[in-house]
């Protein structure tokens, strides 16, 4: 009987404790890894939006548009969308509970330098093109090449990444160990008179987003080495330019420092070594852009800052 009674006992805590089990899970959470403002896709991509959910049981999923559900799937496959972007409510339901949560996606033209890698030459760049121009679906990165003497200016694309050497057989080379978003593949700018653009070749004016933009390893260490730190007036100064199908400017230039010695705090004075997303909104619809760099040693005999930069993943919202 003792026994018997003490079965029971135990028999009824495992009882309870799986009630108690079953009334305590919680609601389910949703999470997912989203750049700030939403998701940018190509639009010529397709992409897949993997929402991961906690306690996930039993659940019910629900992506919602307009108060709409147009997909009880899990996971949302993105693709056959025209540009603009568009907001998006993924909503999950269990016995337990219900989440739900706002993701944004930016349907753009995204122009990166991916699908140029099996073009590159055995140094791992491209500096010239029968066209005068690299072409990027309707985009044309322009550039010129002498071939009596290999010389170029414009835009060559690379894949090169020493960071130790500043001569100029390293002159494609970005001062990072990639190319933007952990990409391959980048672009170089080379300034000269000939003001080079980027050009849209459907001769349609283009709103565009964004463009990352980080030094080269020529120009990071040649201001490195010779720009002056005491002195607090040494810069190197890129500003974009958005122009109509008239060739007249357009909308507002954008700024941007690839290195700044002028702050008087030795901590305040930096070099760019990372890649930065420039916002291009400021330029209006464009049907190029230009770019021009500028040095607080313009007039110096005795110090050249090179005009190089590096630059990948523009942005072409419509």
């Amino acid at each position: 009987m003792y026994r018997y009674i003490i079965t029971c006992f135990f028999l009824s805590l495992l009882i309870l404790a799986c009630e108690t089990t079953e009334k305590d899970i919680p609601p389910p959470e949703i999470f997912i890894q989203m750049p700030e403002g939403g998701f940018d896709f190509d639009v010529d991509s397709v992409e897949l939006i993997e929402p991961k959910i906690t306690y996930d049981i039993d659940s019910e999923y629900a992506w919602i548009e307009n108060e709409i559900t147009f997909s009880t799937d899990k996971i949302l496959q993105f693709e056959n969308k025209e540009h603009g972007s568009y907001l998006y409510t993924f909503k999950v339901t269990t016995p337990n509970g219900e989440h739900a949560k706002d993701i944004p996606v930016h349907a753009i033209d995204f122009c990166t330098f991916e699908e140029k890698k099996d073009s590159l030459n055995d140094d791992g760049y491209l500096n010239n093109h029968k066209l005068g121009y690299h072409p990027f679906k309707f985009v044309q990165f322009e550039y010129t090449f002498n071939e009596a003497d290999n010389s170029w200016s414009g835009f060559a694309i690379s894949e090169n990444t020493n960071k130790s050497d500043g001569s100029e057989k390293n002159e494609y080379s970005v001062y990072d160990s990639n190319g933007a978003d952990e990409s391959e593949v980048f672009a170089v700018f080379k300034q000269s008179e000939t003001n080079h653009k980027i050009i849209f070749g459907d001769n349609k004016l283009h709103n565009l987003k964004s463009i990352a933009i980080n030094n080269s390893t020529r120009a990071y260490l040649v201001m490195q080495s010779g720009f002056k730190k005491k002195e607090a007036e040494d810069y190197l100064l890129l500003t974009i330019t958005g122009y109509d199908l008239s060739g007249n400017e357009s909308g507002t230039p954008v700024e941007f420092l690839l290195g700044d010695y002028r702050p008087e705090a030795t901590a305040d004075k930096y070099l760019i070594s990372t890649w930065n997303d420039i916002d291009l909104n400021p330029l209006g619809a464009v049907h190029s852009i230009g770019f021009k760099l500028t040095s607080s040693r313009e007039d110096d005999p005795e110090f050249e800052a090179l005009k190089y930069f590096c630059l990948d993943n523009l942005k072409i919202k419509d």
